[in-house]
């Protein structure tokens, strides 16, 4: 099976299973809020952000750990992937130690993240606790996944996620209607977690039996000064992604409010839908990334980013307008108007995911060359701006002056140091190309944006009304790509591809 054809099935198979999940989150989310509140809502938002700062425990091994598996998995190599693999199941059952621990020490403090704590919230250090629990135990076997990963079989992964994820959905959807208790719903959140992983881990056993052998052998010294190398410049780089990206809800909860926080959370629920949509994409690309990294010549992976960044552009810009215009249409129908936030806010959730996914393409094919270490103190600076101006704009603008202070550090550094960095160590060229087209992508997104902005404008209200934009965010903004980059090399490239898929997917249906 060729690299298109590996991609093609683990992103279908992947995002069959998200878009099942994305219904069930959304349907618990409407159980969630008309059986517990806003306030429950919020409060599980801060949790959420809390724990992944705790996450940080996990040092980027996963990361680390993929990349030294790529080599030996193209080679082959049995006895070297079942020494990487025991290093990252040793090292994670520690990560999952130190989040349990350091989870457990913060609770005293859970008073210092919020404005004003919930009075009529029962057990809420309880409620922490199992999210604590509930994360720290996900660390137990997952790392067998990364093996999937690796070999391109994502798929798997996806299959089982979406099947334990229907059955424990449902069944938290029915407690909380049945008894209308928080934490019942999180012990079989707990549950869900376990009995994910176990299968997942059993599945990669029936797969690569070889694993279960007895006597692994060492790791080379070079390997091992290779993985620490790149363990550290991840440490740093999750830090930055964590300030950055995982502490919204927790200002927000400080300076504004719990049940800010909880009508927040729901936009990013739906934003978190659309991410985890291209993280799932250019998951699935990343592994025939990194075979090609270790295979072909620098003009290849040249060509291949260039393709990969052109695709990423037009899914982020697309994608970025249909937020903008549908967002509050669509909470408008899920919840209802008293769970809206204001414009400005929404416009800039908006723009923050624009400019988060046009990175994407970059950081996928930066991990998969292993280019960790020459970025490591970029993420450092990042982190500090943009809790300095978080918290700077956030106590005279609320929301909007948090959401501004994680745009304007996003744009000030690894907007240039990202690309400079794979431009000059991965692809051994000037970046200049690269951020010409930024700004061309930029523009056309921009203009796209506002014709269909202005012509939603004009619908109605109601389902009729959304399903009008819905519409026009598919055809004026795609409509606008086409004629735009239709002689570009790339969007040739991009047809050649879709032209593979569907020829191949007929071959299949012929009898």
């Amino acid at each position: 099976m060729d690299r298109t054809a590996h991609v093609v099935k683990n992103f279908k198979f992947t995002v069959a299973g998200e878009l099942m999940l994305a219904v069930l989150k959304f349907v618990s989310r409407r159980a969630f809020v008309l059986l517990l509140g806003k306030e429950y809502l919020g409060l599980n938002g801060l949790f959420t952000d809390i724990l992944s700062v705790l996450a940080l425990a996990e040092l980027g091994l996963g990361v680390s750990i993929t990349y030294s598996l790529y080599r030996p998995a193209a080679r082959g190599d049995e006895e070297l992937i079942r020494s990487l693999i025991r290093l990252c199941r040793r090292a994670y059952q520690c990560v999952g130690l130190a989040i349990l621990l350091a989870g457990l020490s913060l609770t005293p403090f859970l008073s210092f993240f919020v404005k004003e704590m919930p009075e009529n919230i029962p057990h809420i250090p309880l409620i922490y606790i199992l999210n604590v629990v509930n994360v720290s135990v996900s660390y137990l076997f997952s790392y067998r996944a990364i093996l999937l990963f690796v070999y391109q079989k994502k798929y798997i992964e996806s299959v089982i996620r979406a099947l334990t994820g229907l059955l424990f959905t449902v069944a938290q959807i029915g407690v909380l209607f049945l008894t209308g208790n928080y934490l019942y719903y999180l012990y079989l959140a707990i549950a869900a977690t376990l009995t994910q992983n176990l299968a997942i881990s059993a599945e990669t056993d029936r797969l690569c039996p070889w694993l279960r052998k007895k006597g692994v052998r060492p790791l080379p010294d070079e390997m091992k000064r290779e993985i620490r190398r790149n363990v550290s410049a991840m440490l740093l780089n999750r830090v930055g992604a964590v300030a950055v990206f995982g502490t919204d809800n927790i200002l927000i909860s400080k300076f504004v409010g719990v049940v800010t926080a909880g009508l927040y959370s729901n936009y990013m629920m739906i934003r978190g839908f659309l991410n985890t949509i291209l993280n799932t994409l250019f998951g699935a690309i990343t592994p025939a990334l990194g075979h090609l990294n270790a295979t072909e010549s620098v003009e290849n992976r040249r060509r291949a980013f260039r393709n990969l960044n052109f695709f990423g552009a037009w899914l982020s810009g697309w994608m970025s307008i249909c937020l903008l215009c549908l967002f509050d249409a669509f909470i408008d129908l899920w919840l209802g108007e008293g769970y809206l936030l204001p414009g400005p806010v929404v416009a800039l959730i908006a723009a923050n995911f624009y400019v988060g996914s046009m990175r994407l393409p970059v950081a996928n094919t930066r991990s998969a060359m292993g280019l960790f270490w020459d970025e490591r103190y970029k993420s450092v600076l990042e982190a500090l701006l943009n809790l300095a101006l978080s918290i700077f704009l956030g106590r005279r603008w609320g929301i909007q002056g948090i959401i501004t202070g994680t745009l304007i550090s996003t744009m000030a550094l690894p907007f240039w140091v990202e690309p400079l960095g794979l431009y000059r160590y991965g692809l051994k060229q000037r970046a200049g190309e690269y951020f010409a087209r930024y700004f061309f992508h930029l523009l056309v997104t921009v203009a796209a944006g506002a014709l269909t902005g202005l012509l939603c404008s004009l619908t109605g209200d109601g389902v009729a009304g959304f399903l009008v934009k819905g519409a026009l965010c598919m055809v004026i903004p795609n409509g606008i790509y086409g004629a735009v980059y239709c002689r570009s090399r790339e969007f040739g490239a991009l047809l050649q591809t879709a032209g593979r898929v569907i020829a191949r997917r007929k071959w299949k249906l012929l009898p």
